[in-house]
């Protein structure tokens, strides 16, 4: 019998940068989810399993978990590793629901890793991840890999650098008010349009900070979550989509996979008109452009209007369908832990505990993780009241 979960409590840390960060790992991991345990007045004992989300090549030691002691190890709590690139964070959390909906466990806690905390320059990662799946390695990095897609959407449907630059002035101005948020200077558009251009055409407040700072969520059974929380929010569906390496016959415009899985994920709970049966979406944008890319992948508009839907202010935190209320990736990028805070960032917002962020009244939210060096992986979540 499946049974019903939900989630029913999030721990947030204050993201910050590399440089000015003085927590440790573990001391993230402890913060994040011993705020989770208090908020249902829970200790970690009472938990069945965790789930722990990062991709290893960043961590800078091989089974990170293994390091930390926040996951109740002292309690012999099973301790599950999930490693699935940039998705590793919604990957994690469609593990959790998987162990809560089979009837396994009543609690489970899943960790959102600050991945970039330890490693001595990360960006020297990011450029070995897309050489090998082009014809030739030519010094390709994370911000090239967006601007490919921002320069083909450009051409395909006209879209002008201020349209770019206000996608990313809405995220500006939404991390202002998000006391989480690392940036929050809340950057205009002509801000960000004078800002350095780093690979055309991405100006450099265009693209994600590497942050530092964790996120934990915790999951539980339909009677478990009725006992411990006033205001639990559902699962009502989650799936992912995974596509191939190879580069050749891609072209950039558009986020096809994520079109297929949104389609799948929609025809599971009835959703028919996406911008008029959603309240509220967090889209994974570590990149501007990507956010217009995920408008029309989602079906909250057409393809190539997307634009239209920014102009006309429907996503913004008082529109009919607000978009990252948070500020998003792009004001907030702690690896993988960016990832699972996507889906923590919608239920806060259906438990009306987005904090300075709120939309108003939301009854049911969609949240996205996106990974791969070539937006190879995606994952969609459906959460209600």
């Amino acid at each position: 019998m499946k049974e019903k979960v939900a989630i029913i409590s999030v721990g947030n840390t204050e993201y910050t940068s590399l440089r000015r960060e003085t927590r440790s790992k573990a001391e993230l991991a402890y913060a994040a989810i011993k705020q989770a345990l208090d908020e249902v007045r829970l200790s970690i004992e009472d938990i069945e399993a965790c789930v722990f989300t990062s991709v290893d090549g960043f961590e800078g030691n091989v089974r990170p978990a293994r390091v930390l002691e926040a996951f109740g190890q002292a309690h012999n709590i099973p301790l599950i590793d999930v490693n699935t690139g940039g998705t590793a964070g919604g990957s994690g959390i469609k593990e959790a629901v998987h162990l809560v909906s089979a009837g396994i466990y009543r609690l489970v806690l899943v960790y959102g890793s600050p991945t970039f905390n330890e490693v001595v320059d990360n960006q020297q990662v990011l450029n070995t991840a897309s050489p090998p799946i082009f014809e030739k390695p030519f010094g390709l990095g994370a911000a090239h890999m967006g601007s490919l897609y921002g320069a083909r959407y450009m051409r395909e449907y006209h879209v002008t650098a201020e349209d770019f630059a206000m996608v990313a002035a809405k995220n500006h101005k939404a991390a202002a008010s998000n006391p989480y948020a690392h940036i929050r200077k809340g950057y205009t558009t002509a801000e960000v349009l004078s800002s350095p251009m780093v690979a055309w055409p991405l100006h450099l407040y265009e693209i994600c900070p590497v942050s530092s700072g964790a996120v934990a969520m915790i999951f539980a059974s339909e009677g478990a979550a009725k006992e411990l929380c006033s205001t639990p929010v559902w699962v009502k569906a989650m799936n992912s989509i995974a596509d191939t390496f190879l580069s050749g016959y891609k072209v950039y415009k558009d986020f096809e996979k994520l079109k297929i899985l949104s389609k799948r994920i929609y025809a599971e709970v009835g959703i028919k008109n996406p911008r008029g049966d959603l309240d509220v979406v967090e889209i994974f944008n570590p990149f501007g452009p990507f956010e217009l890319l995920a408008y029309e992948a989602l079906g909250l508009c057409e393809e190539g209007q997307a634009v239209k839907l920014l102009r006309e202010g429907a996503t913004q935190l008082d529109g009919d369908i607000p978009c990252n209320p948070s500020g998003g990736v792009l004001c907030t990028n702690s690896g993988i832990s960016a990832s699972v805070t996507r889906h923590a960032e919608v239920a806060l917002q259906l438990m009306g505990k987005a904090e300075g962020r709120q939309v108003k009244s939301p009854e049911v939210g969609l949240a996205h993780s996106w990974g791969g060096n070539d937006g190879q992986f995606h994952t969609v979540a459906i959460f209600s009241l």
